[in-house]
């Protein structure tokens, strides 16, 4: 039996670790982030979207005997072009050479024989161009399609350069059209002293005026730069004859006829012909828009929206308005607005300089000690103004204090010295507006029986959904 020198021993070892730790590679692209991002705008799962090149550099020398072959499939739920295997034969570069023919062409694989002229290095080089998706997943926003890479002897029966199949993402989809939030609006303050009455209008802030609340939305016209189904054209969405949707969800109690607008041309003129939003059922929609409005390829530009009051109507202590909508481009489908900044859900909130407190019952029949009890954190009087309502056919009076003001600390307020109703009904609801921070106040109804002593207590609730602790004002 033949013995193995010190030396050959060494070499051998050094052939096995050497081959792994020099392992050919996949270079371009260089990871899966560095896959091409498509619009998802440009294409549907059908069309034809050519990948970038792909190009894999030797892990290990070859001599001019030893040719080999290299074995290329697309992924799951994606199919290559009839042509793509022609099409994309490999170039020999970086060092040595090389000629390479198709062996195997079809659309699930695409094998080709290299056969080398001139020794190569691990500077060697493969690269395939021309590869063209012919049906895939990148219809949807988010999805990727990736291709494997093997490397064989010249009969397939053995692996070279490599221990296993090689993956790499080539292409993912990306919405590049997008309408959204660039930062949270929460300026738009209601005004208890408006003159139209409490929180019937604004506090003149910010781009705020006593009428009329503002704010920002962005459109972006593909900042990213998401590509075209041939993977090197910057997709525009204004070089096509697409349209967009934008629609707002929110509280419009309030809101003065045909007065929720969009200022497309960015004039400062509000309301114009093709600007208004339609509203119904909570929902602002402005359907329609041209792509031509949306900006240049590449940049982003910001329109003001715009909520007119009707200056009779309580707005309330706090509404939010979430922001979305669709764009249905040329080519593609129509496809969701993304929320970029992650923001959309409260684009636009109000708050307001006072505090609504109320209640579905009261009354102030004289069997009862009926009244009202506040407790104040603001650290001096705050003013207040009580609104009563009656059942149909019951008549109000007002009394002494239908205004006034909550002490720091506790204050306590008859009910009958704010309004009586005429009999024979002696009940009816109240809404106070207090001159406050919603946090800084909370009340409670109290009703005393006079003969049995028995007591109701129904704590005030905050409308407009800025309740906390299933509605009550804590």
């Amino acid at each position: 039996m033949k013995k193995l020198t010190a030396n050959t021993i060494v070499a051998a070892i050094g052939m096995v670790w050497g081959t792994a730790a020099v392992a050919g590679s996949i270079t371009s692209p260089a990871n899966d982030a560095a896959a091409t991002k498509y619009a998802v705008e440009a294409v549907v799962n059908t069309t034809d979207v050519t990948v970038p090149a792909i190009t894999y550099t030797m892990g290990v020398a070859r001599t001019t005997a030893q040719d080999f072959t290299v074995v290329i499939k697309p992924s799951s739920g994606a199919a290559f072009t009839a042509g793509s295997c022609a099409a994309a034969v490999p170039v020999v570069a970086g060092a040595g050479a090389g000629t390479a023919n198709v062996k195997r062409a079809s659309t699930t694989e695409c094998a080709y024989e290299v056969d080398v002229t001139t020794a190569t290095t691990t500077a060697t080089t493969l690269t395939f161009t021309g590869f063209v998706l012919d049906s895939h997943t990148l219809g949807t926003s988010g999805n990727s399609a990736s291709v494997t890479l093997d490397i064989y002897d010249l009969g397939e029966t053995a692996r070279i350069d490599n221990t296993g199949t090689l993956s790499r993402v080539v292409a993912t989809s990306v919405t590049a059209v997008n309408i959204y939030a660039n930062t949270s609006d929460t300026g738009t303050t209601a005004d208890v002293n408006a003159t139209g009455g409490p929180l019937t209008g604004f506090v003149v802030a910010n781009d705020d005026t006593a009428t009329i609340a503002k704010a920002s939305i962005r459109m972006d016209n593909n900042s990213a730069n998401a590509k075209d189904a041939d993977g090197t054209t910057n997709f525009d969405f204004t070089a096509t004859t697409g349209t967009a949707t934008v629609t707002a969800t929110g509280e419009f109690g309030g809101l003065k006829a045909n007065k929720y607008c969009l200022d497309l041309d960015n004039d400062g003129t509000l309301c114009e012909a093709g600007e208004v939003l339609t509203v119904a059922n909570g929902v602002g929609t402005l359907s329609a828009i041209a792509s031509a409005n949306f900006p240049a390829q590449g940049a982003t530009h910001d329109r003001v929206v715009s909520f007119e009051a009707d200056g009779t109507t309580n707005l309330g202590t706090s509404r939010t308005f979430a922001l979305g909508g669709t764009i249905t481009p040329q080519i593609g489908s129509a496809h969701a607005v993304v929320d970029t900044n992650s923001k959309n859900g409260t684009w636009w909130v109000w708050t307001a300089n006072a505090s609504e407190l109320q209640t579905p019952y009261f009354s102030t029949d004289s069997n009862y000690l009926s009244r009202f009890f506040f407790q104040s954190y603001n650290g001096a009087a705050v003013g207040y103004t009580a609104t009563c309502y009656a059942e149909s056919g019951v008549t109000i009076t007002y009394g002494t204090a239908k205004t006034g003001n909550l002490n720091s600390g506790t204050t306590a307020v008859n009910a009958a010295d704010i309004c009586t109703f005429s009999d024979p009904v002696t009940r009816g609801s109240i809404r106070f507006i207090i001159n406050s921070p919603i946090e800084k106040v909370k009340g409670t109804y109290q009703a005393v029986n006079k003969t049995s002593f028995a007591i109701t207590l129904n704590n005030l609730t905050r409308p407009y959904k800025t309740s906390v602790n299933g509605g009550l004002a804590e």
